[in-house]
């Protein structure tokens, strides 16, 4: 894996690839940086479950346990050749140096929240077959 120092979206980190397959972290893992999405595909697993696939370039990812200062909740993996931006900022940095970009982080984690507790509803609401 190749790294280089770049910055994207107006925030500076260390670029990384990935090949298919690759795990670009793990579930369990101290969460020492967060992702933005350059290009490719990552899948978000929890053992054997997929819980997500993220695709949309300019996604952040893996930021949670970086906020929450807990380990990686999820294991990150590429689903195709992918590159992102590794950032490795405190969630206070990136509200005072980067507040547009902050404001991004939280409505995004709103949204995350949002689809997974419908999500959440829907499957309680389906009646169980007898």
């Amino acid at each position: 894996m190749a790294e280089q120092p770049n910055t994207a979206y107006g925030v500076t980190g260390v670029k990384k690839y990935f090949s298919i397959g690759d795990t670009i972290a793990r579930m369990g893992e101290p969460a020492d940086g967060w992702y933005i999405l350059l290009t490719g595909k990552i899948g978000v697993f929890k053992r054997d479950f997929t819980v997500a696939e993220i695709e949309k370039r300019g996604t952040v990812f893996g930021e949670l346990g970086c906020i929450l200062h807990r380990p990686r909740t999820a294991t990150l993996q590429a689903l195709e050749p992918t590159s992102v931006l590794f950032v490795q900022m405190s969630i206070d940095e990136v509200v005072e140096k980067h507040p547009e970009f902050a404001k991004r982080i939280l409505v995004d984690l709103a949204d995350r929240l949002t689809r997974t507790t419908e999500s959440w509803w829907s499957v309680a609401a389906d009646p169980v077959e007898k």
